[in-house]
């Protein structure tokens, strides 16, 4: 009998989260960066990018959790990373940080 009730509780939860509100996750429309990292003498970088962020809400309304990501840069100094955009964020000025942690040429 029990077995019979699983896929029954299954969808009852599953409509459950859909009419909670915040059930669904939104979500974000994201920007995505990319471009071509150099070395100070003109040779494409390799590395990681560390990017930080403080909390925000775009101007869209999106609340944007504080966090971080690493980046690995591709081939040639490529990088193509996703972020949330904080053009016109609350608060004024929320700004991204990246700390690059290039290799050594060899």
């Amino acid at each position: 009998m029990s077995e019979m009730c699983r896929p029954l509780r299954r969808l009852f939860l599953c409509v459950l989260v859909l009419l909670v509100p915040g059930g669904l996750a939104q979500t974000v429309p994201m920007t995505t960066v990319q471009d071509t990292v150099y070395r100070a003498d003109g040779t494409p970088a390799q590395g990681t990018l560390l990017i930080s962020w403080p909390a925000f809400t775009t101007a869209g309304g999106e609340a944007i959790a504080a966090g971080t990501t690493s980046v690995n840069l591709g081939a040639g100094g490529a990088l193509s990373v996703a972020l949330a955009p904080n053009a016109s964020a609350t608060p004024a000025n929320s700004l991204y940080t990246v700390v690059y942690q290039l290799d050594d040429p060899l």
